[in-house]
């Protein structure tokens, strides 16, 4: 389900992580001297590291996402009549090779443009890094695939006469679609290179 504001949610600590964030990107430069203490990359640094609800991660996730400008019309390719066909020739083609391992790489990377496919890889190593602590959170991987859905995989997040059941529709689709991207992904990886704490919290 959606839900505005979780009880852990803290509006004021997505605000300073956001600041900070965007501070931190001013500011860098190339330099052989260590960062200082007190400078935005590491404030910000240390703002993530006290930061314990992942829900204010969540939210500043689909923050930058919101602020991200896709190339093109589409996630990957498509028309105007048919958005989603990059992930209908991935799905299809999928199963008729009845989910290998190697699918993600074999049959989804050609469907999407190099600049977001390196986003997506880019958000998925995010919520994998979130699922590995779930048995602190409470938050799976598949939880936060469907909370970031819609704001990384549509170019246009609201249509014209827009209603509650279509954007809700249209949400639900885009955050079900990535939460399958994600376990893709999962299965593309060797097991050898996942930690006990990731194999439990993504089979949930």
């Amino acid at each position: 389900m959606m839900h505005p504001h979780w009880y852990s949610a803290s509006p004021d600590v997505q605000r300073k992580l956001i600041s900070l964030f965007i501070l931190s990107l001013a500011s860098n430069s190339p330099s052989t001297l260590p960062a200082s203490p007190t400078s935005p990359s590491a404030l910000f640094n240390t703002e993530l590291q006290y930061t314990r609800s992942p829900h204010d991660l969540a939210a500043v996730l689909r923050w930058g996402l919101r602020h991200v400008q896709l190339e093109g019309d589409f996630f990957g390719t498509g028309s105007s009549s048919e958005p989603w066909k990059w992930y209908k020739n991935f799905s299809e083609a999928e199963r008729a090779a009845s989910h290998p391992p190697s699918a993600f790489s074999q049959f989804l990377t050609p469907q999407i443009p190099p600049a977001h496919l390196r986003l997506l890889l880019a958000t998925l190593e995010i919520v994998s890094s979130l699922a590995a602590h779930s048995d602190y959170s409470g938050v799976s991987g598949s939880k936060v695939s469907k909370l970031l859905g819609l704001w990384l995989l549509t170019a246009r997040r609201a249509e014209e006469n827009d209603d509650w059941p279509a954007f809700y529709a249209r949400w639900e689709r885009a955050g079900r679609i990535l939460e399958h991207l994600f376990l893709a992904q999962i299965r593309y990886v060797r097991p050898s290179q996942l930690t006990n704490s990731y194999l439990t919290a993504v089979q949930r």
